[in-house]
């Protein structure tokens, strides 16, 4: 949770509330007021194919850049690049590659509360988006609409972030309609040191719940019985604030639930890793 504190609470506030924020959540949910924040991220996900020696990998890079606007409002350009690694199935070990964008998303943030306090902070924030066929080889094709809330808690050495997002996804140009998503992400984070009081460096342990729903796609009309699903997460993970602007952050998401529908490649291994800048 990137905060810029009222004065009265700056002085005791400001370098562990810039920290606290959740790792897997899609755009990080990062609140703060004015200046310009930059996240960019590696997520490593490798799953397992329902045929034998067939094995899926994915790099994805994601790149988001954060405009505290006004003291209440921020405005998001999200930009991921994709990487995808798969064993051919004829047993020889041989690997197909393929790399290129995905569609970016935009994002406008409100707080509706916000309470400062001399131990924390509260706030409630309603987010919209829409997510634009701007991708090349791994772009959808079509324009989805988001609409979420974010809820942050903090009293320190405590912090608990949260948040529920729905994805209202649209048709592409050959008809597909890939299906509507409904996430959330419960992020729970503890100052671990310094012990005595934020300060710098300062590093903070963090545990995430991170939840997924995907509705079946349809083609003309016609449901796939072979997509949607839902998908949970435990996400242990580690934020290190070297500098009140600067945080390098590790998160190693565990798939504890996972129910597809029909024949898709399931995860198995996820890995994290990231830095952001205020300016």
């Amino acid at each position: 949770m990137w905060l810029k504190c009222t004065v009265g609470t700056a002085l005791v506030l400001a370098p562990a509330a810039l920290a606290s924020a959740q790792i897997v959540a899609p755009s990080g949910r990062t609140l703060f007021n004015r200046g310009v924040l930059v996240r960019s991220l590696v997520r490593y996900d490798a799953f397992e194919e329902p045929r034998p020696d067939e094995h899926l990998e994915r790099w994805r890079s994601i790149n988001a850049v954060v405009w505290g606007a006004r003291p209440h409002l921020s405005l998001s350009l999200v930009t991921p690049l994709v990487r995808l690694e798969r064993n051919d199935p004829d047993g020889s070990g041989a690997r197909t590659v393929s790399s290129g964008t995905a569609d970016s998303t935009i994002f406008a943030r409100y707080d509706v509360l916000r309470r400062n306090v001399r131990a924390g902070s509260t706030r409630l924030a309603p987010e919209i988006g829409l997510k634009l066929p701007t991708g090349g080889t791994f772009g959808r094709g079509s324009t989805d609409v988001i609409a979420g809330l974010v809820f942050s808690h903090i009293r320190d050495p405590d912090w608990i972030v949260s948040d529920v997002q729905f994805t209202r996804r649209g048709e592409d140009d050959d008809g597909l309609r890939s299906g509507d998503r409904f996430r959330f992400d419960l992020a729970y984070l503890r100052r671990v040191f310094p012990r005595e009081g934020p300060g710098e460096p300062m590093t903070l342990a963090v545990l995430e719940l991170n939840g997924e729903s995907v509705a079946r796609s349809e083609v003309a009309g016609v449901t796939l019985s072979d997509s949607g699903g839902t998908v949970l997460y435990v996400s242990p993970g580690i934020e290190l604030l070297l500098s009140r602007r600067f945080v390098l952050e590790l998160s190693l998401p565990v798939p504890v639930f996972v129910d597809l529908n029909g024949i898709q490649p399931e995860p198995k291994v996820s890995a994290i890793l990231g830095v952001r800048w205020l300016f």
